[in-house]
């Protein structure tokens, strides 16, 4: 077998060095939409970091790159020719002949061998930036007001019940209690000397959900209306749990909303947990 010579490279003390950061992309890197979405994030939150595309001269670019390019996305820089794949290290090294004269001998070997390559510089367009400096924005302000809300709640459910179904409530809020999350319960919540009407106001408005034990009872309470009617107006989220009862004893404004039977209640609970997550 005949064996080949390394090409050996001059040993050169350059005049200056200047420090850059890159990312080199080669054709078949984008075969997939997720894969051309990762040189979109690149551009985006990494500007100074240069992008450039490799080619090889006469070949077709993958086809979602073209496709962002057409559709104004991806813009090309520039296009620079005679790239040459390195022949001692990964990635590419220009080398441009005059006068079929090399600099080097060592150039000539790797020109000759070929195959050349262009390398494109890739920019994100200035409409695809807004777009996604304004997908950005919006993102972190539904973030911050996420966030606003979950310092401000100070309950993650609002216990709505008649007091002849304490002990089904009870039941309820212990469950919740024990799942990690904070129910109120005024029979619990509510001290001796507390103003009893500004509780109630203060912690519907502090809890995520209002969940209306539906009883008999509760049905004829005209407190209980008043709470839920609160809460309808807060425009909380409000779970009617049926004890007792079915969807027909439902005022009309609740009848349209999804309702759960009171020995399902651990379910709701671990939605309430997923849904919180």
């Amino acid at each position: 077998m005949e064996k080949k010579e390394s090409i050996m490279f001059p040993s050169i003390m350059p005049s200056s060095i200047s420090l850059s950061r890159f990312i080199d992309y080669q054709r078949n890197d984008f075969g997939s939409e997720e894969e051309l979405q990762s040189l979109i994030a690149n551009l985006f939150y990494h500007p100074e970091v240069k992008a450039s595309y490799f080619c090889e001269h006469g070949e077709q670019w993958d086809s979602l790159l073209s496709e962002a390019v057409r559709q104004d996305e991806v813009l090309i820089e520039k296009t620079e020719n005679f790239f040459f794949r390195h022949p001692q290290a990964s990635g590419f090294i220009n080398i441009e002949v005059r006068d079929d004269k090399y600099e080097f001998e060592w150039q000539r070997e790797v020109a000759e061998a070929g195959p050349m390559y262009s390398r494109s510089t890739l920019v994100l367009s200035a409409h695809k930036r807004l777009s996604l400096e304004t997908w950005q924005k919006i993102h972190m302000e539904d973030e911050y007001r996420e966030m606003k809300l979950a310092k401000d709640f100070q309950y993650d459910v609002f216990l709505s019940y008649s007091s002849a179904n304490s002990s089904e409530a009870g039941q309820i809020s212990n469950a919740i209690t024990n799942s990690g999350k904070k129910a109120f319960m005024a029979e619990k919540d509510i001290q001796p000397g507390h103003d009893f009407e500004e509780v109630i106001r203060m912690a519907l408005k502090g809890s995520r959900e209002v969940w209306l034990l539906v009883s008999p009872s509760s049905i004829k309470s005209e407190w209980v209306t008043t709470e839920w009617g609160a809460a309808w107006a807060l425009e909380k989220k409000i779970v009617p749990i049926l004890f007792r009862s079915d969807v027909s004893s439902l005022p009309d404004r609740l009848k349209r909303l999804h309702c759960v039977d009171f020995h399902c209640y651990n379910d709701l609970i671990n939605s309430l947990s997923s849904n919180q997550k």
